[in-house]
C-alpha cells in the first residue's frame, strides 16, 4: 500500500509541475493534473488538501531527509553538522533541477504561498533544532544552527535556481555558508 501511495503522489506531482510550466498555475484545475496522471479528482484529495499542497507535498520528505542526516552526522559542530545535512539532501535538487526550478518560479509567483513556504521552512528549523539538541547541542545554539542553516538553504535555492550554471545544489549551499562567515567576520 505504501508503494502506492509514493507513486500516486508522485504522478500528481510530476504531473501538476508539467502542467503548471506549460499553461500556469491559475489556468491549471485539479480535474487537469488528475487527468494528466491518469487518476481521479478523488484521489487527488486522498493526498492532497487543496491544489497548493502539490508544491509543498516533498517538503516533508525533505526534511526527515534532513533530520536524518544530522541525526547520523559524524562532525560536532553545529552548523557544519546542519550544512552536510542540507547537502545531502540537496542531491534530490540535482535529480530533478527542471521540475524543482518550476515549483520554486510558481511558489515565488504566488503570495499566497509565501506564507505557507514560510511554514514549510520553520517546521525544518524547527526539527533540526530538536534533532540537534538530541546531539548534546545547547537549545540556544542548536535553534542558531537551525535557523542559520535554513537562511542558508533558501539562499542556495535562489541562488541554484537562477545561476544558469551547471553546478550542483551543494555547491551553492556552500556558497551561501562562506558568504555567511565572510559577513561574520
Amino acid at each position: 500500500m505504501i508503494q502506492k501511495i509514493e507513486n500516486a503522489r508522485e504522478r500528481f506531482g510530476r504531473a501538476a509541475i508539467e502542467i503548471f510550466r506549460e499553461r500556469g498555475y491559475a489556468e491549471t484545475t485539479v480535474a487537469d493534473i488528475a487527468a494528466a496522471a491518469g487518476l481521479t479528482e478523488r484521489t487527488f484529495f486522498r493526498y492532497f488538501a487543496d491544489k497548493p499542497e502539490v508544491l509543498f507535498w516533498r517538503a516533508d520528505e525533505l526534511e526527515a531527509e534532513i533530520v536524518g542526516a544530522v541525526r547520523e552526522a559524524e562532525e560536532a559542530r553545529p552548523l557544519e553538522v546542519v550544512v552536510g545535512a542540507l547537502e545531502t539532501a540537496g542531491v534530490f535538487f540535482d535529480a530533478n533541477r527542471a521540475d524543482v526550478i518550476a515549483r520554486q518560479a510558481v511558489v515565488a509567483a504566488h503570495a499566497e504561498f509565501h506564507e505557507r513556504e514560510l511554514m514549510k521552512m520553520r517546521s525544518l528549523a524547527a526539527a533540526i533544532a530538536a534533532t540537534l539538541e538530541e546531539r548534546s547541542v545547547p537549545a540556544h545554539r542548536a535553534v542558531m544552527a537551525a535557523e542559520v542553516g535554513v537562511l542558508i538553504w533558501r539562499i542556495a535555492i535562489d541562488r541554484w535556481c537562477s545561476s544558469g550554471s551547471s553546478a550542483d545544489f551543494g555547491t551553492h549551499v556552500r556558497a551561501s555558508l562562506e558568504d555567511l562567515v565572510a559577513l561574520a567576520i
